[in-house]
């Protein structure tokens, strides 16, 4: 598994260091804030798009090569991004990354292959935890390479950087990569499944709908905290990247550390809810933040409870089903998390210009607390 994790860190950092410079690239070919907005969805949609996809081809034809072909095309993606001279061209080729960070899916399906009922929820949570290395270094690396100035941002150094660590990753992969499973060779052919699929399945549907409403409620908070940050302390990139670092820190330290024996004490379940209400604690607690610390709180609080919540609920989910769908569950739950973050951050645009800046946190923190009170049953009865 440590191989595995490793490719993913090392892809991840890549990923990461495009956010940061992203939108000053767009507005160097004149986009407004509202395309701007736009090139980050174009992302998530195509995204939602290949997750079963890659998932369910996953199943039928092994982990390892859909990982080797999305990892080459994430690379082909970065470099048309690196050398992209008109706004249409930067659209294509973060529609292309989001096609190919579909691997994700495959990913924690080969985690959950080589894992029993018992560890994998640790599993899990060190897969969470080298998401959180990936975005700790990421930003940061890319912030550097893009440099100090919005106006003229270093637009080719940071894709390339971030192109040759997903060849790095995809050279790895090759090199120290099982595959888990033979092709399946059943007599008439495995057609996609769907997300209708997944909701009869009982239970299931149930639990699905719980990740897309702490991703929407996530999402409209990692869209507008620094919109909400600049109008409440005067901060800026600098001192947003900082609180985003260190809740970066804080969910390594659950996911790496603490889940595995959290889990071993407490349970899926338990930890499941418990990440909830942390979720929306730190959610309600930005709308009443008016010191620095505060600020931090509450997104130690949104970690600490994303830490415990993300290798739970994907352990819950991974679990009802045969081993033949794992990678098409994991698919279809990292599609609608996809979705959830088209939905999230339009949402919180449309509340945020309308109703304040606290508005989406507001908004956010009692829809998790109705969807506990609605769900709690459901999410207990997964573990037995």
């Amino acid at each position: 598994m440590l191989p595995l994790l490793l490719v993913v860190v090392i892809d991840l950092i890549g990923f990461g260091i495009i956010i940061p410079f992203l939108p000053f690239y767009a507005e160097t070919y004149g986009a407004s804030p509202q395309k701007v907005t736009m090139l980050m969805v174009t992302f998530s949609f195509f995204q939602f798009m290949a997750a079963p996809i890659w998932g369910s081809l996953s199943d039928r034809f092994g982990r390892r090569i859909i990982i080797w072909i999305t990892l080459a095309g994430s690379i082909i993606a970065y470099i048309l991004l690196a050398y992209s001279h008109t706004l249409y061209g930067l659209f294509f080729a973060r529609a292309l990354a989001g096609f190919m960070a579909g691997n994700i899916s495959p990913a924690q399906a080969y985690i959950a292959d080589i894992t029993d009922k018992n560890n994998r929820a640790k599993a899990m949570g060190l897969f969470g935890a080298a998401f959180g290395i990936g975005f700790i270094l990421g930003p940061a690396i890319g912030g550097i390479l893009a440099g100090s100035d919005p106006k003229n941002p270093n637009v080719i150094l940071p894709p390339l950087v971030a192109a040759s660590l997903s060849f790095i990753a995809l050279t790895l992969s090759l090199l120290v990569l099982k595959d888990t499973r033979s092709y399946m060779k059943n007599k008439k052919n495995r057609r996609i499944l769907s997300l209708i699929e997944a909701i009869k399945i009982p239970n299931l549907g149930q639990l699905i709908l719980v990740s897309f409403a702490v991703t929407v409620v996530f999402a409209s908070m990692e869209s507008t905290f620094s919109l909400w940050s600049e109008r409440t302390f005067n901060w800026g990139a600098e001192q947003n990247g900082y609180v985003f670092a260190f809740s970066g820190i804080c969910g390594v330290l659950v996911q790496g550390f603490l889940i595995a024996p959290l889990v071993k004490r407490f349970g899926e379940s338990f930890l499941c809810i418990i990440g909830i209400i942390l979720v929306s604690a730190g959610m309600l607690s930005i709308a009443i933040s008016y010191l620095n610390y505060h600020a931090y709180l509450s997104m130690a609080l949104i970690a600490f409870g994303l830490g415990l919540f993300m290798p739970t609920i994907s352990t819950l989910i991974v679990n009802i089903v045969s081993e033949d769908r794992r990678g098409w569950v994991l698919g279809v739950n990292q599609s609608v998390s996809s979705l959830a973050r088209i939905i999230g951050p339009a949402m919180a645009g449309v509340l945020f210009e309308l109703y304040g800046k606290n508005s989406p946190y507001i908004f956010g923190g009692l829809i998790l607390l109705l969807f506990l009170i609605f769900f709690k049953n459901f999410i207990k009865k997964a573990s037995d």
